[in-house]
């Protein structure tokens, strides 16, 4: 089977022609703009959408969700920061795929609202570093650190992910 069978396979069949159309959208933006893991985390993210009951990927224009899923990962990982190895402009995606602003915008607070998306430290959507730095956990005596820290200081194990 090749690759975009596989990432289809748990879609429901109602939704796998918008999950293609919208999937290689977000391999022509990767190649041009992303590294690996960075596509992956769309992809993933765009499985995710395609997944949910409370989003119907069919509505609306393919090439808004395909830079709605972008902009949504370039916020999490904040791309939109030049000193990142990888960044982008919001400008960027959007004239990628000749999406308005406003309309793209919309749309990726609409997936992060629905989805119940954690900003910079969602597993499976951001870089381990965000999400060590950026998610806390909470001792038994109270004192709250950043996973990262209690990781340091041996009080969560080095390969720990949170839930």
């Amino acid at each position: 089977m090749n690759e975009p069978e596989d990432h289809a396979s748990r879609i429901p069949l109602e939704k796998r022609q918008r999950f293609a159309e919208v999937a290689g959208g977000i391999e022509r933006f990767g190649a041009a703009h992303l590294d690996q893991e960075l596509a992956g985390f769309v992809l993933e993210l765009w499985k995710r959408v395609c997944r949910s009951k409370r989003l119907d990927c069919r509505r609306g224009a393919a090439n808004v969700w395909t830079a709605s899923v972008i902009h949504v990962i370039a916020r999490m990982n904040f791309l939109f920061d030049k000193s990142q190895a990888v960044h982008l402009t919001f400008e960027a995606i959007c004239d990628f795929f000749g999406a308005k602003k406003t309309t793209v915008g919309g749309k990726a607070t609409e997936i992060e609202r629905t989805l119940r998306l954690r900003q910079h430290s969602e597993p499976g959507l951001c870089r381990r570093e965000f999400v060590d730095d950026f998610t806390t956990v909470q001792l038994s005596n109270g004192m709250v650190l950043s996973l990262a820290t209690a990781k340091k200081m041996g009080m969560v194990p080095p390969d720990a992910m949170p839930r």
